[in-house]
């Protein structure tokens, strides 16, 4: 069973191929063509789209705290029945100038 991070909720829609590296793009690619075929839980540690993540340590995000707000905001939001709005979530988030112009 995949593992993905209540945060990465809003990336997979929006990838478009851009990462730190072939193999993290790569892995991003599969996930993202797997997540509605395989079953998954949701996590708020390091999942199967970090496996390729420079920002993973040995099973330790690098940004831990950052991601960790991302992860608890989503959560409840998703607990609440409520969208989760880039703006809300990730503005200070690296990739964030990508996403907010793609539309899902």
């Amino acid at each position: 069973m995949m593992k993905i991070r209540y945060h990465h909720l809003m990336c997979i829609p929006r990838y478009k191929g851009e990462g730190y590296s072939r193999e993290f793009c790569e892995n991003l690619r599969k996930v993202k063509e797997s997540i509605h075929e395989e079953d998954y839980t949701l996590v708020d540690c390091c999942d199967d789209i970090c496996l390729f993540c420079p920002n993973n340590e040995n099973g330790i995000c690098k940004d831990s705290e950052k991601v960790s707000r991302y992860d608890t905001l989503v959560k409840g939001k998703i607990l609440k029945g409520e969208a989760f709005l880039l703006e809300e979530i990730c503005s200070d988030c690296s990739w964030f100038d990508i996403c907010r112009n793609i539309k899902i």
